[in-house]
């Protein structure tokens, strides 16, 4: 019976890890804004690798052609001095930012984070509805 409760106490605590989303990345710097009079947009933050001995993050940037004056997908986001990656898609929660970076030939790590809706705000500036990211600068993106 002991036996039994150990086991039963080891599985509830070995699902409870494995659901666990561990930080892969850690964002700064974050920004990202459409042009007002423009049909471009920027994105643009650091990122360091957590859990490494790096100390300094690579700089990530992009712009792109907006939709509309609203913040748009980006496919191919590329960091200076990197191999990283990263992608940003547009979905009903909001936008996910993704990073990517090849590991192995075989293997690629990647950490994601929802940039939701409440913290991208449209501004409507004289002839010009833009959006913009309004939440914090800084976040994990999580695997």
């Amino acid at each position: 019976m002991k036996f039994f409760a150990n086991a039963a106490l080891f599985a509830v605590a070995a699902a409870g890890a494995a659901s666990k989303r561990d930080t892969v990345f850690s964002v700064s710097d974050f920004s990202a804004s459409c042009i007002p009079h423009s049909t471009q947009c920027s994105y643009s933050f650091t990122v360091l690798q957590t859990g490494t001995m790096e100390t300094t993050g690579v700089s990530c940037s992009a712009t792109v052609s907006g939709n509309g004056g609203l913040l748009p997908d980006v496919k191919d986001g590329t960091c200076k001095d990197s191999a990283r990656t990263w992608t940003v898609v547009k979905g009903s929660d909001g936008l996910t930012l993704t990073v990517s970076q090849q590991i192995s030939p075989s293997s690629t790590q990647s950490g994601s984070h929802l940039i939701p809706n409440d913290q991208l705000a449209t501004s409507d500036e004289p002839n010009a509805s833009v959006q913009k990211y309004t939440g914090p600068t800084s976040f994990s993106l999580t695997s």
